[in-house]
């Protein structure tokens, strides 16, 4: 078996908690869990000002758009959406206090809770539900979960506080879907004049200076305000990891996120210092595929069996994560097939025989690798990368730059290779969705064939759980195989460290990892 895990993050809490149940739900839960003024080690602290040291300043907060972890987590404190994930990544209501599934399960019926209102003020209603919805699902606005949005036939605003979705085809992982931050709720002009998200979160952005900082203040209009304990977060933005680290250390913030595996070490070593890691997402070597070699599937076969994921996985996670290919499925789910994970096994033999048939014998052609120098293990692995591929004769040339700069050519396809990772943010199959269907992004390689994987990604949708929908899921990983869109090398892991005096912040393992900060709602500082 070569799925490797030989230090399994510290802290994990692995396999995210499914919403229990099946058709026919009635929810009554109440919102994610807060801190106790009087819970845990001590009392809460009088000054409940957190500092954060932030690994980027988002680029933007286009509805639903995934515009990369900055501003997903940016978007877990502003906004929210009828429902959200709590602290183990269990699906629990937001601005809807219940909702009703019928058997067949296509009628949704979700009831808002009373009085609620957006941080600028304006009225919250069903109203603003049903047009954000309908804005996800149009493919032009680029939302990440477009095609389940599509799938809703009808949205019915019976009365203010009451939303029926009615459904084209059953979604089993529609909850999981509108938990995701992305598809929060927002008013008609969502961001304002200065470019400040506006949302119905528990807290809000009160100043904004460009490329230096972000405050904000708990909302008052929050539906569960009394139990949101901080008063501020000062979030400033710093790009280098070394920075964000000394800065803990130091004292000068007290919580910072994205923290490479390099500083495990030191942060576990560091008095008053927690630090808190858990698998995070899959990472791949994304194809332009509309052009030149990549263009030819025997090339991109053969690239998969040169490129070694032990040694990416070291100089990525430093052996932290896992070194596997196939689907971008969570090792840890029922749907991970760990034959298609291990069928391009490092073979430099089948790698010359499939560059020769698709008649480039010894290689002989030059690719641009495009990465980024701002997050750790980025740049290592295009190295890796780089240096596998000269093995089989194809010279990668490599183009780095700050993420921006990759997430601006890799919007626009200005790459042959790329190092990435296919998005995800369910812990459900169905979030393979996303790395093979929409529009272009640079979350997803360039110009995929989405037609060979449309059909079974939208039967794997609607498919409950068993056998039935394991087949599926095979079939499209035997597909994959062949058409090889994108090279994936493991799960990696994400962190966050914070001060001891922080309580109740809660990492969720998974593809849903970048959603954590949802628990900051009910974090406190202690003395």
């Amino acid at each position: 078996m070569n799925i490797l895990n030989p230090r399994r993050p510290r802290g994990s809490r692995l396999g995210a908690v499914a919403l229990a149940g099946g058709l026919a739900l009635a929810l009554g839960l109440t919102g994610c869990a807060s801190g106790s003024s009087d819970g845990g080690s001590g009392e809460a602290a009088a000054d409940q000002t957190l500092t954060i040291g932030f690994s980027a300043e988002p680029p933007g907060f286009k509805t639903g758009v995934d515009q990369g972890s900055a501003n997903r987590q940016v978007t877990t404190l502003v906004r929210r959406g009828l429902l959200a994930y709590g602290p183990d990544g269990e699906v629990v209501p937001a601005l809807a206090s219940e909702y009703e599934v019928t058997e067949d399960g296509l009628t949704y019926t979700f009831t808002l809770r009373d009085g609620l209102e957006f941080s600028n003020g304006d009225p919250l209603t069903a109203a603003d539900v049903k047009r954000t919805y309908e804005y996800l699902a149009v493919p032009e606005n680029g939302a990440a979960d477009q095609t389940s949005f599509a799938n809703i036939s009808a949205i019915d605003t019976p009365d203010d506080t009451t939303v029926v979705l009615t459904l084209g085809e059953p979604q089993t992982a529609l909850p999981k879907v509108i938990a995701n931050p992305l598809n929060s709720i927002v008013p008609e002009e969502e961001v304002d004049a200065d470019g400040v998200p506006v949302g119905a979160g528990p807290f809000m952005i009160t100043d904004y200076q460009k490329g230096v900082s972000y405050t904000l203040e708990a909302n008052p209009t929050y539906y569960d305000a009394d139990s949101v304990e901080l008063e501020e977060i000062e979030m400033t933005f710093m790009a280098d990891a070394q920075t964000r680290v000394k800065a803990l250390i130091s004292g000068q913030v007290q919580f910072i996120d994205y923290v490479p595996a390099a500083d495990y070490a030191t942060l576990e070593n560091a008095n008053g210092v927690t630090l808190d890691t858990a698998y995070g997402l899959y990472g791949a070597l994304q194809f332009n595929l509309t052009e030149g070699p990549i263009a030819i599937p025997e090339v991109r076969q053969a690239i998969a069996y040169a490129v070694d994921l032990d040694a990416i996985n070291e100089v990525g996670t430093l052996g932290y994560g896992s070194a596997n290919g196939g689907l971008p499925i969570s090792q840890e789910s029922e749907y991970f097939d760990e034959e298609q994970a291990n069928h391009y096994a490092r073979d430099l033999d089948k790698a010359e025989e499939l560059l020769a048939a698709a008649g480039f014998p010894g290689g002989g052609f030059t690719v641009t690798l495009l990465t980024n120098s701002q997050y750790f293990g980025h740049s290592e692995r295009a190295q890796v990368v780089k240096s596998n591929l000269e093995e089989i004769g194809i010279t990668a040339e490599i183009e780095t730059g700050d993420y921006a700069n990759l997430i601006a050519k890799g919007n626009a396809g200005s790459y042959d290779l790329m190092i990435g990772g296919p998005p995800a943010a369910i812990d459900d199959p169905s979030a393979l969705t996303g790395a093979f269907i929409g529009e272009p992004t640079f979350v997803r390689s360039f110009g995929i064939n989405q037609d060979l994987y449309a059909g079974l990604l939208d039967e794997g949708a609607k498919t409950p759980d068993g056998p039935e929908r394991k087949a599926i899921y095979h079939e499209l990983g035997e597909i994959y195989l062949q058409d090889v869109p994108f090279v994936t090398w493991g799960q990696g892991t994400a962190a966050y460290a914070y001060t001891d005096a922080l309580e109740g912040f809660e990492m969720i393992n998974g593809p849903a990892v970048y959603s954590s900060m949802y628990s900051l709602a009910g974090a406190h500082l202690t003395d």
